[in-house]
Formats: C-alpha cells, sequence, structure tokens
C-alpha cells in the first residue's frame, strides 16, 4: 500500500509540474517579437535544469557530454570521456525575431559557459611539432574551459505542423546556421599533457591561455558543431511536443500545414 501511494504521489507531481509549467507560460501574440524573447528566456531558464522528461525533453543544464570524439582540422585527435558543461539555464536571450510569412527566425544568447570533465588527447602533426619542439603531443586527464559572454546567433527556418488536431512548430535542420564570438575570455585548464613523454601541462596551458583567441580561430568550428547538435535536439524536442496554443493566444490554425 505503500508503494502503490509513493508511486501515485510521484505521478501526480509529475503531472502537476507539467501542467503547471505550460499553463503559466506567458502567451503571446505571434507579431510580437519583445513578447517571443521572454517566452524563450522563460523557457530556458525553467526547463534547463529539469527538462520535461514526461514529454521527452531532456535537460540541458548540467549536460552531460560522454564519449565525445572529434577530429580538429586533422591535427588533433581530441575525446571527452565524461564531461559536464554548466551555465546554459543562465544565457541571457538578447534578442528574438520570427517571421510567419519568411517561415525565418533569429535568436541571439550571452552565455557563461564552463566544461569540466576527462579528457584524452592526441596529435602528431606538423603543425602542433612546431610548437612543441618535434615531439608528439598527447594526454588522459582532467581538463576545464571556461568561456565568458559566449554570443552565439541562430538563424533557421521553420513552419507550422498540425498533428493529431494540435499545430506545433517545426524546424527545417538543413536550414539552421550559426555564428559565435567570445566576447569576454577564455581559460583552459589539464593536467596529464605530455610532450615526447614529458610531463607539460603547465607550460602547455601557459600557451594555451595566451592564445585562445588564435586557437578559437583555428580549432572553435568542431566544437561549436558538436555544441550545436545538443541545442538543435533540445529545441527540436520542446517545440515538437509542446502545442503553439501553450505559447500564443492567436489562432494558428491557418498558418499550419496539413498532417503527412
Amino acid at each position: 500500500m505503500f508503494l502503490k501511494k509513493s508511486l501515485l504521489l510521484v505521478f501526480t507531481a509529475f503531472v502537476f509540474c507539467e501542467a503547471g509549467f505550460l499553463e503559466n507560460l506567458p502567451k503571446c501574440k505571434i507579431h510580437d517579437n519583445e513578447c517571443k524573447k521572454g517566452l524563450i528566456q522563460s523557457v530556458i531558464r525553467n526547463l534547463a535544469k529539469t527538462g520535461l522528461p514526461e514529454k521527452g525533453i531532456p535537460k540541458i543544464d548540467p549536460l552531460s557530454i560522454n564519449n565525445v570524439s572529434m577530429s580538429i582540422a586533422d591535427v588533433i585527435d581530441l575525446t571527452l570521456i565524461d564531461g559536464i558543461a554548466k551555465g546554459i539555464k543562465d544565457c541571457t536571450v538578447n534578442k528574438f525575431t520570427a517571421s510567419i510569412e519568411d517561415e525565418r527566425s533569429t535568436i541571439e544568447l550571452t552565455c557563461d559557459v564552463t566544461i569540466k570533465g576527462r579528457y584524452k588527447v592526441y596529435s602528431s602533426s606538423p603543425f602542433i611539432k612546431t610548437f612543441s619542439g618535434g615531439e608528439t603531443v598527447e594526454g588522459e586527464g582532467n581538463g576545464k574551459v571556461k568561456i565568458e559572454k559566449l554570443f552565439l546567433r541562430f538563424d533557421f527556418d521553420y513552419f507550422f505542423h498540425k498533428r493529431a488536431g494540435k499545430v506545433y512548430i517545426k524546424f527545417k535542420n538543413n536550414k539552421l546556421k550559426y555564428q559565435y564570438d567570445i566576447k569576454g575570455k577564455m581559460v583552459f585548464f589539464a593536467d596529464s599533457l605530455y610532450i615526447g613523454g614529458k610531463e607539460c601541462s603547465k607550460s602547455v596551458m601557459d600557451v594555451m591561455n595566451q592564445n585562445w583567441k588564435f586557437l578559437m580561430t583555428s580549432f572553435g568550428k568542431p566544437f561549436m558543431d558538436k555544441s550545436m547538435e545538443f541545442v538543435t535536439n533540445f529545441l527540436e524536442k520542446y517545440f515538437g511536443a509542446v502545442p503553439v496554443d501553450y505559447m500564443f493566444d492567436d489562432d494558428l490554425t491557418k498558418y499550419a500545414r496539413s498532417e503527412s
């Protein structure tokens, strides 16, 4: 009996949280971009830490990044074995615009983000050897990156889609573009880095922290491409699970494409 009551309470709490959050979203007129900016801000602040598991919407702060591997400009092979990204819930929405007629939208954000965890890295490229005295660079240990005032801009196409009698927002993945810039600074930390078999973590970190702007210009895109996968996944799942009548006062049925 106790177990049944406990499960009922848990289920009731989930339903209450979902309904409470959605019912309390600020509703906007479809052409009111300032109101829509506040709506997106509310979604990020309130759902980043919890998500809506019952609707398949994941939390994104903290965000687990496990066994993510990438080759950076064919120069460095990097794997984040088990990492955590924090700070997304505190991102500030600077701008949001959306045009029904053009089916085009823009979001601009500023975030302070920290990523830390265990990493593995290896490079024997000629480019890296120019900085390491002709030796290979490798390591496996603990790392951390802190980015202050990361500016992000997303431009994407979307449309209204009718499904099971409800209207939803659907993204056109192949049309998403992004830009980024660091308005503050970037700080690196890593241990267990070796050059030619010699532990050189401090000297490598000193060089990286002195030249972080060059590093982001040269190698930043693969990191940002991977980050955008997480952002896109969150937005797709949110707008694909929450009907527009929770967010807008207008009747948007006339704009919706029929179910296929």
